[in-house]
């Protein structure tokens, strides 16, 4: 017995000896960089009263998307007049075009050499409706307010439109030609597909024959302190993967009747009821060790806590620890999991009659490696009902998941240190949807990335209610923009020494 125990104990003794010098001598993904900041001089922005009052007028314009057939073509051509007068180093530039495919923009720069593989950039004019009685500020008033940008699209996605093109002008005014082309796509209809944008955008380059070396559209955020499990400082979160996105319908045909003699099993309604608590009550299992969550724990191993650095440079044994101290919030657990919401509900058309069906529609977020037949697999599985109908009403699959060393990511991951010198640069996945669906097959590799810096909490206001940036952050926009196109020019094939 003795002899088992002293095993036992070295046993325990040699793993808590390899844990730990994993946890020391694994790598550092960070990069080393001397931060942008106004004593920079001419490498600088400052945001000028000129510079605000371009991005208030603009979020003044409500180019509002309502549906796929409904946008506010008016405001979408008050837009396009906006830009082109506000910005006259760029129309005018012998190194620039612009192209319009209906309210949507291609610019492209042209740079000096032509052998370098051109990159893409991706924003959009237009936003979702407001409900103008629960904001503070008039949704389209561009109110100024204790360091405050109130309105609709200061956060999607008029902020990164506007610093990229305040960006451009700055680095044209300075006599300046890329080394590399950039193209820059404008959408008009993101909010609603881009099926008139980018899609029409991205079959025309196909056309030529366009191939990127990597794309960079809106995404993820700059966290802002304490939003990332064991680490305290802000995060800088490069979406390099976009969840699939697609609607089901779930429906029971029923018998009916009338309401005064209802069935012992209370009807469709009831049965419709009784399924969606099955499946609110068993989701689809988390999947954390076989994606981007494994590399976004790793690189942010060093710069954590002791506790988390051990647990994250160990995942080969810890994962099932990390999967559920990231289930425990719904914003993580959305990292790691393909999630059902339960949003449209019908059935009955009389308040004394038993409805003859009903239905509820299921929106579902797919992570990579997931399909539509993952869920509706489940679906039957957890109701195991066959009197029950499935009908996929849309559905876009995952994106592939981009490298994390390749020269795109490494020059994002630069510049955001170069802005947000405090913050780690971790790999991660849009929970949302964005136009890199489209444009994802003209590229090598595709980021989400928008330099917002957010709270967990300030997520909300993606759609919600006084959407809000500061006027700090814009300007931090603006110099990540400038930085980006100036980065372009340099080298970034970072080699990460590995001492396992």
């Amino acid at each position: 017995m003795v002899k088992v125990g002293a095993v036992v104990a070295l046993g325990f003794g040699l793993l808590a000896g390899i844990i730990t010098m994993r946890a020391f001598l694994f790598p550092d993904f960070q990069h080393k960089v001397v931060p942008c900041s106004p004593e920079e001089g001419n490498e600088f922005i400052t945001l000028t009263d000129d510079i605000l009052s371009r991005f208030q007028q603009a979020i003044r314009i409500q180019s509002i998307s309502y549906s796929v057939h409904d946008t506010n073509t008016t405001a979408l051509q008050m837009m396009l007049d906006h830009i082109r007068g506000s910005y006259p180093k760029i129309h005018s530039s012998p190194h620039v075009t612009r192209e319009l495919f209906n309210f949507s923009s291609l610019y492209i720069v042209q740079g000096s050499d032509a052998s370098v593989k051109p990159v893409l950039l991706t924003g959009h004019i237009d936003v979702v409706p407001a409900e103008l009685e629960k904001w503070s500020f008039s949704p389209f008033s561009g109110a100024v307010d204790g360091g405050l940008i109130f309105g609709r699209g200061t956060l999607d996605n008029k902020n990164t439109v506007f610093g990229l093109l305040e960006a451009l002008e700055f680095m044209l005014a300075k006599g300046i030609q890329p080394k590399r082309t950039i193209y820059i796509a404008i959408g008009h209809d993101e909010e609603v597909m881009g099926l008139y944008g980018a899609v029409v955008i991205t079959e025309e380059l196909k056309r030529r024959g366009v191939r990127f070396a990597f794309m960079m559209d809106e995404g993820c955020p700059v966290l802002k302190e304490g939003s990332f499990p064991g680490y305290h400082g802000p995060v800088g979160l490069v979406g390099t993967a976009e969840k699939g996105f697609a609607t089901l319908r779930l429906k029971l045909e029923h018998p009916g009747g009338h309401a005064s003699a209802p069935p012992r099993t209370g009807g469709g309604i009831v049965q419709l009821s009784e399924a969606i608590v099955k499946l609110n009550n068993n989701p689809i299992s988390t999947s954390f060790g076989g994606g981007i969550e494994v590399a976004m724990f790793e690189h942010a191993a060093v710069s954590s806590t002791w506790w988390m650095r051990i647990l994250s440079s160990n995942l080969w044994l810890f994962s099932p620890l990390i999967s559920a101290i990231m289930s425990i919030k719904d914003s993580t657990r959305a990292q790691i999991s393909t999630t059902m919401a339960f949003t449209q509900i019908s059935g009955g058309v009389k308040d004394n009659v038993l409805p003859n069906s009903a239905s509820v529609t299921i929106n579902t977020r797919l992570l990579p490696g997931h399909t539509i037949e993952t869920v509706t697999n489940h679906i039957r599985k957890v109701i195991n009902d066959p009197s029950f109908e499935i009908e996929v009403l849309y559905e876009n699959n995952p994106s592939p998941i981009s490298s994390t060393s390749s020269e795109g990511y490494n020059v994002i991951h630069h510049t955001i240190k170069q802005i947000f010198p405090d913050a780690i640069v971790i790999p991660g996945i849009l929970i949302g949807g964005t136009d890199s669906k489209w444009y994802g097959e003209l590229c090598d590799d595709v980021y989400r990335f928008a330099p917002s810096y957010l709270g967990t909490e300030d997520i909300k206001m993606f759609h919600g209610h006084d959407e809000v940036i500061t006027v700090k952050n814009y300007e931090q926009t603006i110099n990540f923009f400038y930085h980006l196109l100036r980065n372009l020019e340099k080298s970034f094939e970072v080699t990460i020494k590995d001492e396992l």
